[in-house]
C-alpha cells in the first residue's frame, strides 16, 4: 500500500505544525519520521493515520484520496509509546482483540481467530506467554504485543510512534533490530517516528528528517548522513564539529575568523598528527582523552580557543600515544562547506 501525503498543512491556534509538507512512501517501504520535538513527525504520522484531520492537502493510499476517512476505514495499525494494552487481558486476548470487535459479516471464526494469534505469537517469539497478563511481561515483551495487536487485523499500513521511546538503550537496540527483520518478512508498508538519529539511520530504508513543521531531506540512511542538504540536517545527524573557513584553489582552510563559510567536520573525519601535511591543519592542544569502547574519543581546543571533538580508531590511538595537554596538529580528511548566511 502506497502513501501519498500531498500540501498537508496543520495548526494548533497560533502553532504551525505542518507546513504545506509533501512525502510519497512507496508500497512495502519502511520509513522514518525523524526530527527534534515540535518538528511535525508525529502530527504527519497522526493525519496519515486519521487520527488527525489536516486543515489543507490530501492523504491518499494506493492513489485513493482517503483524506476524510477515519482510522477505522484507513485501516491502519497503530502502534503508541506506551504499549496501550488492556491490563485485565491476557497476551493472547489483547492480540484477538482486534478481530473480535469486528462487526459480525466480517468477523474471523473463533478457530481463524486461534490461527491468526498463535501466528503472531510464534512471529513476536513470545508462544509461551500467550496466558500471561501485561503487568507480567518485561516493556520489550509488552511493546511486541502491542505490534502483534496491530498487525492481528492486517493493516493496509503500519504506524508506529516513537515504538521504543520508553524502553531502556539494550531493550531498544534488540527490539530495532527485531523490528528491521519483522518487517523484511511481512513488507507491509510502515512508518515511524523517533527523535534517536541513530535509530532511524540502523533500522529504516528512507529517512524523513522534519524541522519546524517542515520537511528539511529525504533519502537513505546513507544519503541523509553522509550527503546532508542542509546545516540542520548535519547538525541533527551525529556529532559535528563548527568551524569557519575560506575557500582557496578547491582546499578549504579552517581559521578563526567569522567570516567566509562555515565548515562542518564529523569528528571521525578529523585527524591528529605532530607535523603538518602542508595541506588544510591548525593547530590544537590535547584536553581529554576517553579510551573507552571502539572508538578514541579526544576533546582539545584550537589555537585561538574553540573546542575540537576528534574521534579515532584504538589502533590509530596506540601508534600517535597522545598524552593530555599535548600540542597536535588536526588535519580535516573531508568538509562540508555552507555559506554564512544558511548556518
Amino acid at each position: 500500500m502506497s502513501i501519498e501525503a500531498n500540501n498537508i498543512s496543520k495548526r494548533f491556534g497560533q502553532f504551525v505544525a505542518l507546513d504545506n509538507v509533501d512525502l510519497e512512501i512507496p508500497s512495502g517501504e519502511l520509513v522514518a519520521l525523524l526530527g527534534p520535538s515540535g518538528s511535525g513527525k508525529t502530527t504527519l504520522l497522526r493525519v496519515i493515520a486519521g487520527l488527525e484531520f489536516a486543515d489543507a492537502g490530501t492523504v491518499r493510499f494506493d492513489g485513493r484520496d482517503i483524506s476524510d476517512r477515519t482510522a477505522r476505514e484507513r485501516r491502519v495499525g497503530f502502534v503508541f509509546q506506551h504499549y496501550a494494552l488492556f491490563r485485565h487481558m491476557t497476551v493472547f486476548e489483547n492480540i484477538a482483540f482486534g478481530l473480535r470487535v469486528r462487526p459480525r459479516e466480517a468477523r474471523p471464526s473463533k478457530k481463524q481467530i486461534q490461527a491468526k494469534v498463535h501466528e503472531l505469537l510464534k512471529l513476536i517469539q513470545l508462544e509461551t506467554l500467550a496466558q500471561r497478563y501485561p503487568s507480567q511481561l518485561s516493556g520489550g515483551q509488552r511493546q511486541r504485543v502491542a505490534l502483534a495487536r496491530a498487525l492481528a487485523v492486517e493493516p493496509s499500513v503500519l504506524l508506529l510512534d516513537e515504538p521504543f521511546g520508553a524502553l531502556d538503550a539494550k531493550v531498544r537496540l534488540e527490539l530495532r533490530r527485531w523490528l528491521r527483520q519483522l518487517h523484511d518478512e511481512i513488507h507491509v508498508t510502515s512508518v515511524f517516528v523517533t527523535h534517536d538519529q541513530e535509530e532511524a539511520l540502523e533500522v529504516a530504508d528512507r529517512v524523513v528528517v522534519m524541522n519546524h513543521g517542515r520537511i528539511e531531506q529525504i533519502g537513505s540512511p546513507e544519503e541523509v548522513y553522509n550527503q546532508p542538504a542542509t546545516p540542520f540536517v548535519y547538525n541533527f545527524l551525529g556529532n559535528v564539529n563548527l568551524f569557519h573557513g575560506r575557500i582557496d584553489g578547491g582546499t578549504t582552510y579552517i581559521h578563526e575568523r567569522e567570516t567566509g563559510h562555515v565548515v562542518y567536520v564529523r569528528p571521525h573525519l578529523l585527524e591528529i598528527d605532530r607535523q603538518p601535511n602542508g595541506g588544510s591543519h591548525f593547530r590544537a592542544r590535547i584536553k581529554h582523552i576517553n579510551a573507552a569502547g571502539p572508538l578514541v574519543k579526544v576533546e582539545a581546543v584550537a589555537e585561538w580557543g574553540d573546542p575540537v571533538h576528534i574521534e579515532m580508531s584504538q589502533e590509530r590511538f596506540r601508534d600517535l600515544q597522545l598524552i593530555k595537554d599535548e600540542a597536535v596538529f588536526v588535519i580535516p580528511k573531508d568538509v562540508k562547506v555552507f555559506a554564512n548566511h544558511e548556518a
